[in-house]
């Protein structure tokens, strides 16, 4: 009986330690289409975005991300807008990091004013590929993989995917 009851504490303890699992809210904001980093800090995308889009008459293109960003029980939205330059619309595959890509923020500074700078950000490294789009849902999704963009010692870096509101 004794080898029976070694067999199955065996088996048991097997069994719950392939069963058991770890869940945390430190999940890799790069992964999944609602969340992104900026400069290290993940944030939810917002509900609330611009309608990005490309226009064949002069083959440039915007796309906003605008993102939750949380302070002391109050959501306030940043916007972050980027420029292209390309001659067809986006297409999966494509790298906006190779299109002129620049870069409008909107947002609040730690001392509460607003910049809306009129130079815009450029690009320094990375990538902003276009992994997915969706003409009919007006969505586009782009993957930012470690997309530096500076302007005057100031630089704003992206990580992760975003699924965003396109006009095609």
């Amino acid at each position: 009986m004794k080898k029976f009851f070694d067999y199955f504490f065996i088996i048991l303890f097997a069994a719950v330690s392939f069963n058991l699992t770890s869940c945390s809210d430190d999940d890799d904001p790069t992964e999944g289409g609602n969340k992104i980093e900026i400069n290290g800090v993940g944030y939810n995308l917002s509900a609330v975005g611009f309608m990005g889009n490309w226009d064949e008459s002069t083959n440039k293109g915007t796309f906003t991300v605008a993102v939750d960003n949380e302070s002391n029980g109050v959501i306030n939205v940043e916007y972050y807008t980027f420029s292209y330059r390309n001659v067809t619309g986006p297409q999966v595959g494509d790298d906006f990091s190779t299109m002129n890509l620049a870069l409008t923020p909107l947002n609040e500074e730690e001392d509460g004013s607003i910049i809306d700078l009129e130079d815009a950000f450029k690009y320094n490294s990375g990538k902003a590929i276009v992994t997915n789009v969706n003409p009919n849902e007006s969505e586009i999704t782009i993957r930012f993989e470690h997309l530096k963009m500076s302007h005057d010692g100031r630089d704003y870096t992206f990580n992760g995917n975003a699924t965003l509101m396109f006009n095609y």
